[in-house]
């Protein structure tokens, strides 16, 4: 079973709203959190408590090996931040002015558009430009593309797949089994993605009460995919706050997004993260995030 919040995004992608990305505001950093393989509840814990799970890994995909898709997508590469079995996360890097065909995911994914603009190419109807704060599932066996992107796309994206890349090929005329039949499969994903921007943030110390959250810790639930068991969520930090300890019993993956974070392992070494860094936290590990720019008590 999967539950996402469910908005009419082919008409949002029509119009201005696209620009409103991540919903933060200016002095606020945003992450990209994605839990796997467990459940993705933030836990407080108490500041006496030792880690002992291992493979905390900080990476910066800019300074990474980029690997090329394959001869049939000359315009993709991508960036392996983590991968073990059922849990993967990728920098994926879409050049623009080189088309990527038709194709068919071989595997399930779920994408983020983090910047740039990727143009989707319907048959008989008006193209449609994928923009920064784009969240889609990819269901496997459902057909995409052809796209053209017009500014660089950078995206990431989680699978539990073994395998990499997820796309194969397909020939203009194949539908993906799933696709209904008067929808493209373009159009098919669309219906299942959202904007980052419209979705509302909620305080954990309204989620989770009474357990030490301070105000400033908001996040936007994206995703809960029972079926792929991963929890996919944003979280908004506002200037001068920090989290209490906390674990998440599961792995996760965190992306900064904008703004800057200060993620440090209980009793462990504290390490900036700027835009398009990634922390991988295993699970049970316990951390602390801070936004590091001062807080004013306001935002323009």
């Amino acid at each position: 079973m999967r539950s996402i919040v469910a908005v009419p995004l082919i008409g949002l992608l029509a119009s201005g709203l696209a620009l409103a990305q991540f919903g933060g505001r200016e002095g606020d950093v945003v992450i990209y959190a994605v839990s796997a393989k467990g459940v993705g509840e933030p836990v407080v814990v108490p500041a006496t408590t030792v880690n002992t799970a291992a493979g905390f890994e900080i990476r910066d995909p800019l300074k990474m090996p980029v690997e090329p898709f394959g001869p049939d997508f000359p315009g993709e590469f991508f960036v392996t931040l983590h991968s073990e079995p059922n849990d993967s996360f990728r920098f994926v890097i879409q050049k623009e002015d080189l088309l990527t065909p038709h194709n068919r995911f071989m595997g399930a994914g779920k994408v983020l558009i983090m910047q740039g603009i990727d143009r989707l190419i319907i048959p008989g109807k008006e193209p449609i430009d994928l923009t920064a704060g784009l969240y889609a599932p990819f269901p496997q066996g459902v057909d995409f593309g052809p796209e053209l992107p017009i500014l660089e796309a950078n995206s990431f994206l989680w699978t539990p797949a073994p395998f990499f890349p997820l796309i194969q090929v397909a020939d203009p005329s194949f539908k993906g089994p799933m696709v209904p039949p008067d929808l493209t499969g373009n159009e098919y994903v669309l219906t299942l993605g959202q904007f980052m921007g419209i979705i509302p943030f909620k305080g954990w110390d309204k989620l989770y009460p009474n357990v030490g959250w301070p105000q400033g810790i908001d996040e936007k639930m994206v995703e809960r995919d029972t079926a792929l068991g991963a929890t996919v969520r944003l979280i908004r930090i506002r200037g001068g706050r920090k989290t209490p300890p906390f674990i998440i019993r599961a792995n996760t993956h965190l992306a900064v997004l904008s703004g800057s974070v200060q993620i440090t392992p209980l009793n462990g070494t504290t390490t900036t993260l700027t835009k398009k860094q990634y922390a991988f936290v295993p699970n049970g590990f316990a951390i602390t995030l801070q936004n590091p720019k001062e807080y004013t008590g306001i935002y323009k």
